[in-house]
């Protein structure tokens, strides 16, 4: 089970790894993030791909190449593989074929000429200079398919008779033979490994732009270490602790506290865990959940008749149900059955709490305003308690995005209210 959408994945995550050069790469990317592998092994592989890729940076921080020049060749040597364009094969008829008609002089072999040199250096700078055996296997058959496919042709031969000005009809009919050799599904195989290398690589240009570590994965408890949102400008990096046995977080604090924000980073570590990539804080230490749920803006569902409780009842049903299964779940829950009135609320939020704790091999975060919790709640093994520090100076709140434990008992609501000034403007209508 996996419902994500309040962490924004594509809209607002995937720019921050997002550095390739052509869509096709792009859409890998996109692949790579929102299709979480059903096993930590695979996790495991996807991390090792990106730290082998880590480790030969010296070779692939400058990967580049122009985007039109990209689109031009693949659309010729596709016209060439699928017999759209048929390029002379034989020495003498390309020489005659070159010296009778300019245009097809200029248009031939600008065409070789753009491709020879767009693959040559592709081959030199790049993949000759990559090391497969620091990937796993998985990886590496994508690029022995991409060397393979290079290697097909004399690149760097001709290569160096296009720079001294001598590349001839005999060089570009052997080229053309090279071509015509290259089956349409060894074609696909190239590319589809090409994006898919880019796709790796820019994943890990984004992990070393914005600092982001390698998680792990542990039996049980979970541990992050000065995480934050990575959307932020000016972050508040938070450590929370939570030993094995320990599944259930209580969130509160006053509104604009930013107990939302530190849900969806929890949420976002934990996700970004799953997807094998790196993880917005200094430290991350979890165990492998096979459902991921973060809920922050449960809405209305018009389409199914759902009001906001409903569907809270609803995806919390979704859950214990996961739960009750093999595999583990993380969820979080922002401001749980704020969709009914208080004292239904308080109830049925007390039950929640006590029966989460009774999944200890599940990890549960839930915010929550009704502050009469705090005395109904009974101590329970499993079942943590936290709160996001903030203090009145002068009866004005001032917010620190600090993470402590505790509850929080601080009411601000009616000290906005009155210094945003509606009390005064509703005066009149109260006297009326």
């Amino acid at each position: 089970m996996l419902h994500v959408d309040d962490l924004r994945i594509q809209a607002e995550i995937l720019p921050l790894f997002n550095y390739t050069h052509s869509f096709e790469a792009e859409t890998r990317v996109t692949q790579l993030l929102q299709e979480l592998p059903p096993s930590l092994g695979q996790i495991l592989e996807k991390q090792q791909t990106l730290q082998a890729l880590a480790e030969q940076w010296a070779v692939l921080a400058d990967f580049t190449y122009p985007k039109i020049q990209l689109q031009e060749v693949r659309s010729f040597l596709h016209d060439v593989v699928h017999r759209q364009t048929i390029l002379e094969t034989n020495r003498v008829k390309m020489g005659l074929l070159l010296l009778v008609s300019e245009q097809a002089r200029y248009r031939s072999r600008a065409r070789c000429v753009q491709t020879i040199l767009f693959l040559q250096r592709l081959e030199q700078h790049y993949f000759r200079q990559v090391q497969p055996q620091a990937f796993p296997e998985s990886f590496k058959r994508h690029l022995m398919v991409i060397r393979q496919f290079l290697e097909r042709f004399s690149l760097a031969e001709s290569s160096k008779a296009i720079s001294e000005d001598a590349f001839s009809a005999g060089h570009m009919v052997r080229f053309a033979r090279q071509l015509s050799a290259v089956s349409p599904e060894v074609l696909q195989a190239f590319w589809e490994s090409f994006y898919l290398f880019e796709a790796y690589w820019s994943i890990a240009r984004g992990m070393r732009q914005h600092g982001l570590v390698f998680p792990v994965f542990q039996e049980a408890g979970l541990n992050l270490v000065d995480f934050y949102h990575p959307l932020l400008a000016v972050p508040v990096r938070n450590t929370l602790q939570l030993l094995p046995g320990e599944n259930v977080v209580v969130l509160t604090g006053p509104n604009m506290a930013g107990k939302s924000t530190l849900l969806k980073a929890v949420g976002l570590c934990v996700y970004l865990a799953h997807a094998g990539v790196g993880v917005p804080a200094a430290g991350c230490r979890l165990p492998f959940f096979s459902s991921i749920v973060v809920t922050i803006n449960l809405a209305d569902s018009l389409l199914s008749g759902y009001s906001h409780f409903m569907a809270e009842i609803q995806q919390l049903k979704a859950v214990l149900q996961q739960a009750q299964g093999a595999g583990r779940v993380f969820a979080v829950f922002d401001e749980l059955f704020r969709g009914t009135n208080v004292d239904d609320a308080l109830d049925i939020t007390r039950a929640t709490l006590q029966g989460l704790a009774g999944f200890p091999a599940s990890c549960f975060f839930v915010s929550t305003h009704l502050l009469q919790l705090e005395s109904q709640l009974p101590v329970q093994a499993g079942l943590r308690t936290y709160c996001i520090e903030c203090v009145l100076q002068d009866g004005i709140p001032v917010f620190s995005y600090r993470l402590q434990p505790g509850w929080s008992g601080l009411k601000i609501g009616r000290i906005i209210f009155d210094k945003e000034g509606l009390h005064d403007l509703l005066r009149p209508a109260l006297s009326a």
